[in-house]
Formats: C-alpha cells, structure tokens, sequence
C-alpha cells in the first residue's frame, strides 16, 4: 500500500543514496555540487517547469540552497551524465510503490488490471548510434517512421492498484513486444489489456497458462473456430445497430488458445464511419494496401477474453475495453504537459539528459498521484498533475530539509485532495462510470 513514509523512503533511496553510487558506476565526477542535488536540481526543474532552459534551471538551483550560472548548468549535459540519468531511471522503476485497490467492483475481481502500451519519442539523427528509430525514408512515410534516432517507452499500468511498471526504454525500431515487460510475469489472477499490437497467438496461451485473464479486440484475420467448424465471423455478427452476440470460440488455425468468448456488438454508422476513415490514413500513411476485411469489420466492436461471463458481463467487458484508453490518456500527459518529447537545446547529450529526467519526474510524479487522489475512481490525472507541478517548491523544501519530507509530501497531498475528481456528466460518461456501472457500452 502507497504511504507518505513509503514515498519518502523510496525519494531519499532513489536520488540520494542510488544517486551517488550510480554517478561513481559510470564514471561521473563532482563538478561543484554533489550528485543528489544534481538529480534533484535536473528532475525537479523540469518537472516544475518542462520548457527550462539552463538559465531556468540555474535559477531553480536557488530553492535548493545552490548558487549556479547559466554555463555551470550546461557543462553537466554530457554523455556520461545521461547514462547517469538513464541508470537512475532504471532504478527508480523498480521501486514498488502502490495504492490500496480502488474502490470499484469490476476491477476488485482480478489481483490486478493490467494495461500495457508503448510510445515512440523521436530523437535527433545524431543519437542513432544510442536509440536507432526505424530509419524509413519511403515517400509518404509519417514523421515518426522517417525518424532514424528514436527511442521507445513502454509502460505496464495497473488500473486496480495504480502501480506503473516502466517506463522501460528501447530502441525505436524495436517492436514493443521486445520489451523487458515480456520477461516479467503478471500475478496469477490479474487482467491484462492492451492493443492490436500486442496480438500473438503464443503470448495469449502463455497467459492462460499462468493463470491470467486477458481482454482485447480481436485481430482480422485471426482464424476463429466454433462447435468443430471454422467459422464465418462475418454470418454470425448482428445486423442491428446495439445487438450484440456472445459465442464460445477457439483462436488460432490450430486451436492454440482454447475456452475464449467472442463478444461482438454493432455500431452506429458514424462511428464505424470514423473507423475507417482512420484506417485508410493510416494504411496511406505508412504505404500499405487496404484490407476491405478491416473496413467491413469495422461496423462491430469485436473482443476476446478468458474471463469466464460469471465474471465478467457482456456491459462490463465493453467497459473495460474502454478502460484501455486510460494508458494512452497517461502518454498524453506526459507528452503534452511534461513534455517529454521535447527539449530546449540542440547538442545531443543535452536532449538525452532532458528526455530521462523528465521521465523521472513522471515516475516521482506518479508515486505522488498515488497517495493525493488514488482512491477517487473518477480523479482526474491531468488535473491532479497540473496542481502537483505547481506545488514542486514545496517538496523541494523537503528534499533540502527546510521541512521534513514527510509533511512536505503531505502538503503536496492535501492540494489534490478534493479538487480533481471528475464530476458525473449526463451524457458520454466518464471511464470510471461506465466501469462503475458496468451499463454503458465502449463503441468508440
């Protein structure tokens, strides 16, 4: 369970006392002030203010008792102090912080919910010989593809407990499915959710095999058997725009995954309108062809699941399909408004330094989310993280010791609580109430 004592330990573990022995590992030496401050003063910083500069940052050295200059502040943006940074983000992720079970039926089922993505941050062509990007240059291609540095963050979120798992980084060439996270074993009993991209027939029945339940849409082109015949998905979906079919299928031309339901639901024409509009876009802009299986598809939201119906009713597996969503709303955040995915310099080391600080912040911020506002079901995590950025100079005189850490983290608890929850609208219900009430249907 996430505690005020707990988030303290693991910012005094992770930023001072891993700090120095991390920065003595990759050959760091002092240059003016002592590792911890230096993490401190690069995280902090950029988690209060993610557009600082080195002027900014050197003027932030002050709330931290430092005396800096502009120059002090950008001789430390070197290659060393990013594979610094980049160890210390390694560790931080594998601190365990978590929040009592929210408070939601649904999710209180499982162990835990989890709901796993990654996300491409593009790197300048400098740093390809550290993160290679996919290096395409087909014309048409997107900017993302054309990108030959990059690097990849993945990220598995438990929805029940709140635990973030990453983010872990790879080269952006690299598929997610090479993640670390592939090697790290769920707990048995837990749902585990994510995207089309996640879609293998192997990794599917390895889950089974360990006891997790899985939810996802269903792939085209997956072969689907029923009653000992294969079937025609397409004879069996419903006409109608709301009725929905519930059918016991095996997955896979060999049957590999075994006792799955098949829920399938149709939607209204604008939405599946919108569907396919997306998918030509897509198809053009990464020079594919178009499958029109996908395009007629695209009329039904189509799911797969183990969860036995006992568990889990036809309602309340659309409701968690849309629950999915609560990843890419976290990537959104840190994008948008911690900017991760943007830097102020230009000299490659600089970028990189930036890049795993923030992410680090994202990481102390969440530890934080966790104790202010976990146990609302409907808080609002951008709203909870706009009011924390604005409290950083109240933990940063808890980190420096003005103030013991613990009040200061209580202070910074205390702005959130209250403030962020979500109001209940009268028409396109949040994600915490359709889990909630399990009613509303996922048809976007």
């Amino acid at each position: 369970m996430s505690s005020i004592a707990q988030v303290s330990r693991a910012l005094r573990t992770v930023f001072e006392e891993e700090a120095s022995l991390l920065a003595r590992q990759n050959g760091l030496r002092e240059r003016g002030m002592r590792f911890p401050a230096l993490a401190y003063l690069l995280v902090l910083g950029w988690w209060q203010c993610p557009s600082a500069g080195p002027s900014a940052l050197a003027r932030f050295a002050g709330s931290l008792g430092l005396r800096l200059s502009k120059q002090e502040v950008d001789c430390h943006f070197t290659e060393l102090t990013a594979q610094w940074l980049l160890a210390l983000l390694r560790r931080a992720v594998q601190v365990l912080v978590c929040a009592k079970g929210v408070s939601l039926p649904v999710l209180q089922q499982f162990t835990a919910v989890l709901v796993e993505d990654g996300s491409t941050i593009s790197l300048p062509a400098a740093l390809k010989t550290v993160w290679q990007g996919c290096g395409s240059r087909r014309a048409g291609a997107t900017t993302e593809a054309k990108s030959e540095a990059g690097l990849k963050v993945t990220v598995r979120f438990d929805l029940l407990g709140g635990r973030l798992d990453g983010p872990h980084l790879q080269a952006g060439r690299q598929h997610e499915l090479r993640s670390v996270l592939r090697e790290q074993q769920m707990p048995r009993g837990s749902l585990w959710l994510a995207d089309l991209g996640y879609w293998t027939l192997a990794w599917l029945r390895r889950l089974q095999q360990q006891g997790v339940y899985f939810l996802l849409r269903y792939k085209v082109g997956i072969v689907l058997w029923s009653q000992g015949q294969r079937l025609d998905l397409l004879a069996v979906l419903p006409t109608q725009v709301g009725q929905y079919v519930e059918l016991l299928v095996e997955v896979g031309a060999s049957k590999a995954v075994t006792g799955v339901r098949l829920l399938a639901e149709r939607v209204p024409t604008t939405v599946a309108a919108q569907r396919q509009n997306h998918y030509r876009e897509y198809a053009r802009s990464h020079c594919k062809p178009v499958n029109p299986l996908v395009l007629e598809l695209a009329q039904w939201t189509i799911i797969v699941t183990n969860v036995p119906a006992r568990m889990l009713s036809h309602e309340q597996a659309f409701a968690l399909l849309h629950a999915r969503w609560q990843i890419e709303l976290l990537f959104k955040l840190w994008k948008q408004d911690a900017l991760v995915d943007e830097w102020t310099g230009t000299k490659p080391w600089r970028i990189l330094c930036e890049v795993y600080a923030k992410l680090l912040a994202m990481v102390v911020q969440h530890w934080v989310l966790l104790l202010a506002c976990w146990d609302d079901p409907h808080r609002s995590l951008s709203g909870a993280a706009e009011v924390l950025r604005e409290q950083v100079s109240v933990l940063v005189h808890g980190v420096i010791r003005h103030m013991p850490l613990q009040r200061a983290l209580r202070l910074m608890v205390q702005s959130v609580r209250g403030q962020c929850s979500i109001p209940e609208r009268s028409t396109r219900l949040s994600t915490s109430r359709r889990l909630q009430g399990g009613s509303e249907l996922g048809l976007t």
